[in-house]
C-alpha cells in the first residue's frame, strides 16, 4: 500500500491533462473540431479539451468497461509490489 507522505504531488495531473489523456486513449483527435489535434493524431489540450466538452457520451462510452482497466492496473501494481519486495531481501 502507498502510504500519503509517499504520493508525488507534483506528479499528478491536473483535470484538463487527464483529460487530454484519456482522449488520446479513446483515439478523439480522430473526430476533433481542432485541426491541430486531428495534424498531430493526439489531443493538444487546453480548457477543456474540445472534444469533451461536445462529445461527452463518447468518452461515458469508451469508459464502460472500467472495472477491465481497474482489474488490469491492480495486476500491474501486484506486479511491480512483488518485484519491489524481492529487490528488498
Amino acid at each position: 500500500m502507498i502510504r500519503n507522505d509517499e504520493i508525488p504531488l507534483s506528479d499528478i495531473p491536473d483535470c484538463d491533462d487527464t483529460l487530454r489523456r484519456l482522449s488520446d486513449l479513446l483515439r478523439m483527435h480522430m473526430i476533433c473540431r481542432k485541426r491541430a489535434c486531428r495534424r498531430n493524431e493526439s489531443c493538444q489540450g487546453g480548457y477543456g479539451p474540445p472534444c469533451y466538452l461536445e462529445r461527452r457520451h463518447l468518452f461515458a462510452e469508451g469508459i464502460e468497461e472500467i472495472d477491465l482497466y481497474r482489474a488490469h492496473w491492480d495486476n500491474m501494481r501486484k506486479r511491480v509490489q512483488h518485484k519491489l519486495s524481492r529487490t528488498r531481501l
